[in-house]
């Protein structure tokens, strides 16, 4: 109710101007009237015989129909969750009673709010501004197209200064800014949108008494059509009018008159009531839904509580770019994989697979790519000696000798944590996101932290996704954080002390977490040129850095359903890691000691029984 108040003032403008424009539009109208013969009008009507009224009633249950599924493509984009039957029946609802008493936004929200409680006020308010907004670009683009390619059309000249419009259009929904349509979702609003428009001009067309060409009509109806739309008046009422008079002059007024009439009751009155009878009787029944498939075992599982990336019905841990949906590491089942994408208008996208599942994925007709390689560890049988390992054993030497101690901790100082994480954060010019952990003292609590300090001062810390997969106790590299001003080797002694921990937790792997294609030497494929010029500076140091521990390493793949699919959204999530979006709410686990686990109780990708270790 808060948010209601707020949006008073701009509620009440919009109003005013609306009453306003429309109090113009009918004076304007009524003048022109004054030249038509209402008994003409009458006697058109009973011209119109019972074919054009049934022909024009089909034309208007599809331009209805689309209108439905415009609702629904927006709500599988924005992925809300809701049941595809009721998404259609809140946006047929919401669009017929709105566009016909005029405020439409404010209708729609009312009507989605009450349909869709689970939205709340403030969603429903975007939702509706959202398909009010992306309506409006559809029908200009499509009206743009029209007025170009039809002969005759009028202002088809500067129309043509349209299409760069259209052009620029198409660029901004390559890059979508978050929560708005992209390529593959506004490409399917301006297929429903030219349904929707065409149907109801046809439905109208039909109800004319008069000899009008369909192609000289249906300019005339898209102008006239958007003239209403942008009055907010109910239903178009006057603007629409007008524009079609004005741009129809050379056909009887009386025809058209008699014509709009009959088109209002069945196009707008007849849906306004229905869509009332729906808002009154339906009460959000949820519908049926697929059976949920449990996600693969990975040992990023831990990634899921920090919001970005999240548990999908359909088997995967996903992660959502403007034109990919992402699945990290592996997929339950791929067909229901690239038909959830399908659903959402995104493409589907695998990141950081191992070679198996890349391998089902090029079987299955997807486009694979080398992306990164993981560089892993058996804590069990790590040692230091060896010349492989001489150089980490240097930097541990210089850690020690300035008395700089790390080990696990049970129950770390968030506050003392939280400090060295902003000071990194303050050098390396900020976090990482996506598939990357931040910090967070809720998110870290569900994690192994090793920390190390320097006379009683915390000078860094690491953390470690800790679980089962397979029967084994995987651990996983996520934070490392050492603070600027560390002594030498603090790192490397994090991460020595990590190794060790595993070892006494019983791990059999321990991942150092994965390098950039880039960073690897003989890489010379097209990721990973181009990894090296956008991260010159850092892959090497990275690379360095791993390879001191004299690990195993593994390819991770990057798969998707075509090699443009791939580029555009591996640009995607490269700048989702580079800057990443605001911290969504973290969900808190809890610690079970006696065990020398943390884990959580309720995430939801975890079965009964798997719970990480």
């Amino acid at each position: 109710m808060a948010a209601a108040r707020a949006l008073g003032p701009k509620l009440y403008r919009r109003l005013g101007l609306t009453a306003g424009s429309g109090l113009l539009c009918l004076g304007l109208l009524a003048g022109q009237m004054q030249a038509i013969d209402p008994v003409r009008v009458l006697g058109a009507l009973g011209q119109v015989g019972w074919l054009p009224w049934v022909l024009a009633a089909c034309a208007t249950l599809i331009s209805f129909c689309a209108v439905a599924g415009y609702d629904l493509a927006l709500h599988r984009h924005l992925a809300t969750g809701i049941s595809p039957g009721r998404a259609r029946s809140a946006g047929f609802a919401a669009i017929a009673i709105g566009q016909t008493v005029g405020m439409g936004v404010v209708a729609g929200t009312l009507v989605r709010w009450r349909l869709l409680p689970e939205l709340g006020f403030l969603g429903a308010a975007r939702l509706s501004l959202l398909v009010a907004g992306s309506f409006l670009v559809a029908w200009a683009v499509l009206t743009v197209l029209v007025l170009v390619t039809v002969p005759g059309a009028p202002y088809s000249g500067v129309a043509i200064w349209g299409l760069v419009a259209v052009a620029v259009l198409l660029c901004g929904l390559a890059f979508p800014r978050p929560g708005m349509p992209n390529l593959i979702t506004g490409a399917r609003l301006i297929f429903l949108a030219a349904i929707d428009c065409g149907a109801a001009a046809l439905a109208l067309w039909l109800l004319v008494p008069a000899d009008i060409g369909l192609a000289a009509f249906l300019p005339a109806f898209l102008l006239a059509f958007g003239a209403g739309l942008l009055s907010g008046s109910p239903a178009g009422l006057g603007a629409f009018e007008l524009v079609l008079l004005a741009l129809l002059s050379a056909a009887p007024p009386e025809a058209l008159v008699a014509g709009v009439l009959a088109w209002r009751g069945l196009y707008y009155a007849l849906p306004a009531l229905a869509g009332a009878g729906v808002a009154l009787l339906c009460h959000g029944d949820a519908g049926l839904t697929l059976p949920s498939l449990a996600a693969p075992e990975i040992a990023e599982a831990g990634l899921g509580a920090q919001g970005t990336l999240r548990p999908h019905a359909a088997g995967f841990l996903a992660g959502r770019t403007p034109h990919g949906l992402v699945a990290l590491a592996a997929v339950a089942d791929l067909d229901r994989f690239q038909a959830a994408a399908q659903e959402e208008g995104r493409f589907a996208v695998l990141y950081k697979a191992d070679a198996r599942t890349a391998a089902r994925a090029r079987a299955a007709g997807l486009a694979v790519l080398p992306v990164a390689c993981e560089a892993w560890l058996c804590p069990q049988d790590f040692g230091l000696d060896g010349p492989a390992r001489a150089g980490l054993r240097r930097k541990l030497r210089r850690a020690a000798a300035t008395g700089v101690v790390a080990a696990r901790a049970a129950e770390p100082d968030w506050t003392a944590l939280a400090a060295v994480n902003t000071a990194w954060t303050a050098a390396h010019g900020g976090e990482y996101g996506f598939s990357m952990g931040r910090f967070d003292p809720a998110y870290c609590a569900g994690q192994q932290a090793i920390v190390a300090s320097q006379a009683g001062r915390t000078v860094g810390f690491a953390t470690f996704h800790a679980a089962r997969v397979a029967g084994q106790v995987v651990w996983t590299l996520d934070l490392l954080r050492p603070a600027p001003d560390a002594p030498e080797g603090t790192a490397q002694l994090l991460v020595v002390a990590g190794i060790e921990a595993a070892r006494a937790a019983g791990a059999r792997i321990l991942s150092l977490a994965a390098v950039p294609i880039g960073g690897w030497p003989d890489a010379a494929d097209p990721v990973a040129r181009l990894g090296r010029r956008l991260a010159r500076d850092t892959m090497p140091g990275l690379m360095q850095f791993k390879a001191g521990f004299a690990p195993n390493w593994r390819r991770l793949y990057i798969a998707g359903p075509s090699w443009l699919a791939l580029a555009l959204v591996g640009w995607e999530i490269w700048r989702a890691v580079q800057r990443p979006a605001g911290r969504a709410e973290m969900r808190p686990t809890t610690t079970r000691l006696a065990d020398n686990e943390i884990a959580s109780g309720c995430n939801p990708w975890q079965r009964e029984g798997d719970r990480p270790a």
